[in-house]
């Protein structure tokens, strides 16, 4: 159940902006000088495009270790983007040492600041899976469901994946008590 859980949230968790659809080399490369300008100057939205940029080669070469950099200082200004690619960056060692722990606490606090659906279905295959420590199937699946029922339509589709796997297997009295001690102390997702 593992691999299966964890595949699905690290092929459908990466998130990166289509910034340079359609555009001229040109086009591409004026647009990465305005980002970087605004990057530079604090903005963590920008920070946080010049970081996908970087990861994705549009407007310039493609460098991993900056893209770290720039996302990572998105994520420390709390741009829920930022912090969510933090995390994605982390669990995978892109651009930076590979640290599950610390990818599952930027889920965690994107998922509680934010309110964010997407980070919480990050969180929960995190838990689901004991990736960054202790395995948590109930409360995984229980984060898993709200994230979906907050709009998170990969969190949906990982559900009806792994649906097989899991039932019979499952308390659902906890999985409720989970979800509801998640929204009282932070609200539902969206």
């Amino acid at each position: 159940m593992r691999a299966v859980v964890l595949a699905s949230i690290l092929l459908l968790g990466a998130a990166s902006p289509a910034l340079a659809q359609a555009q001229t080399p040109s086009d591409a490369t004026a647009q990465y000088r305005d980002v970087k300008a605004r990057a530079e100057a604090g903005d963590a939205e920008a920070q946080w495009n010049l970081g996908m940029m970087l990861l994705n080669g549009e407007g310039t070469t493609r460098n991993e270790r900056e893209a770290w950099r720039w996302v990572r200082a998105s994520g420390d200004a709390g741009y829920e983007n930022g912090m969510i690619s933090t995390a994605v960056m982390l669990a995978l060692g892109q651009g930076t040492t590979k640290d599950e722990a610390q990818a599952r606490d930027w889920y965690r606090r994107a998922a509680e600041t934010h309110d964010s659906a997407h980070a919480l279905r990050g969180y929960a295959g995190m838990l689901l899976t004991g990736q960054g420590g202790p395995q948590e199937v109930e409360r995984g699946l229980a984060y898993l469901e709200l994230a979906g029922e907050g709009g998170d339509e990969n969190a949906l589709r990982i559900l009806e994946a792994i649906a097989p796997q899991v039932a019979g297997r499952v308390d659902r009295a906890r999985l409720d008590a989970f979800k509801a001690e998640w929204v009282a102390a932070h609200g539902r997702p969206d």
